[in-house]
């Protein structure tokens, strides 16, 4: 493997930087998806509805995604392994507390402290990759990054579905508060410090919005920002309202509903893998050009399906595995051409491009949870609306100026 930057220790193999960069990343998967299958069940076990419990998601969603400005320059400066510690240490504190809430208030509040936790270590473990590969070395390791992760969206609702049947729900904030230990732990151990240039400058209010104009000046980057975006928010849609319709609404159990999960999260982890083994080949624009006309796709037969009042267990999941599987194409390859034009400040860009998926997804959520609609067909629309929202961007800012050989 190609390293850009080294550090004053061998830095671990390629396996092993892939399962534990993958284990940062899966913060923000695990705390989202381990407790998805027990919404119902909080909703009655704390005397709230179904909005008060999807906002304790999208509280998190907002949370995580405005930390990361503050974690992407900190890492900057300081370096990438203080950052991942004070970050875990936030949220271990912030996950024993949901786990004793009286209150779905008390829950949301630790949610978003939970969520500012969360944010630093995804945020430095895609600076990291930067920092050590080339463009097209690290496409391939995010990549291989994102089949890792794709594990904890297969094993956490089906996990989370059981322990809320056989311990509770609260049990679920008990996991994540070793999950988070575990990953502390890990980082002690393993993580070189791979930042060999800090920026003392990175964490000043003036450099920070300097950087922060220099990326969005360019087109490409905000192409890649708002297909994200796109993306992002057709995944968060079906986050939001999947177990309400599975489950209350088509009659799955929560056991089914992890499974179900898993199945579409199997085909994250297939686009991932594949990805993985042709991005030499195909360069990191035409992965990102077949990933989203996938989730365009896909998006689109789910909308149609819905709206033809073609409601059905398999009428929503199999077109979400295809969704699925065109983001495990796209984005280990949205992050690599976003992010590896700026050596210098890698953390600010990874930061920001983490910003704009999930503020946009938690935002939409958010102000989805305050209106009455239809759980179906609000996923089947914003998934089908977002799906070629990220297509159209992706084509128009990125795949057509290259073409015409435009900057």
């Amino acid at each position: 493997m190609s390293f850009v930057a080294n550090s004053g220790r061998p830095p671990p193999g390629r396996l092993a930087m892939a399962l534990l960069l993958g284990l940062l990343v899966s913060f923000a998967p695990m705390t989202i998806d381990l407790y998805l299958p027990a919404f119902p069940i909080m909703s009655r076990e704390l005397g709230t509805d179904a909005k008060s419990i999807q906002l304790t998601l999208s509280v998190y969603m907002v949370g995580f995604a405005l930390s990361q400005t503050f974690f992407g320059p900190v890492s900057d400066r300081f370096g990438r392994k203080p950052t991942i510690m004070l970050g875990t240490s936030i949220y271990l504190v912030a996950s024993v507390a949901c786990a004793l809430v009286t209150s779905v208030e008390q829950l949301i509040i630790f949610r978003l402290f939970q969520a500012i936790g969360a944010a630093a270590a995804p945020v430095v473990a895609r600076a990291v990759v930067r920092d050590m590969f080339t463009r097209e070395e690290a496409a391939r390791m995010y990549s291989v990054v994102t089949t890792v992760v794709a594990i904890a969206p297969v094993i956490a609702p089906v996990l989370g579905g059981f322990i809320v049947v056989w311990l509770g729900w609260r049990a679920n904030f008990w996991i994540l508060t070793g999950f988070g230990a575990s990953a502390m732990l890990l980082v002690i151990v393993l993580l070189p410090e791979t930042n060999k240039n800090p920026d003392p400058t990175a964490t000043r209010a003036s450099q920070m919005l300097r950087n922060f104009g220099t990326m969005l000046s360019n087109r490409a980057y905000v192409g890649y920002v708002l297909t994200v975006m796109g993306n992002f928010s057709g995944l968060f849609a079906y986050l939001l309202g999947a177990s309400f319709v599975l489950v209350d609404q088509l009659g799955m159990s929560p056991e089914s509903f992890g499974l179900s999960f898993s199945a579409a999260s199997v085909g994250f982890m297939s686009g991932a893998f594949l990805g993985s083994r042709i991005v030499r080949r195909a360069g990191v624009e035409r992965m990102c050009l077949m990933g989203t006309f996938c989730t365009a796709a896909s998006g689109t037969v789910v909308f149609g399906l819905i709206w033809l009042d073609v409601i059905s267990i398999w009428s929503i999941i199999l077109p979400t595995i295809v969704y699925f599987f065109g983001m495990g194409i796209s984005q280990p390859n949205i992050q690599a051409g976003a992010i590896s034009p700026y050596p210098q400040m890698a953390g600010a860009a990874a930061s920001l491009l983490g910003l704009a998926q999930y503020v946009s997804a938690g935002i939409l959520s958010m102000v989805l949870a305050l209106f009455a609609f239809d759980q179906t067909f609000l996923l089947a629309t914003v998934m089908g609306a977002s799906g070629v929202f990220a297509f159209l961007i992706f084509v128009l800012l990125i795949w057509m100026p290259l073409k015409r050989g435009t900057d």
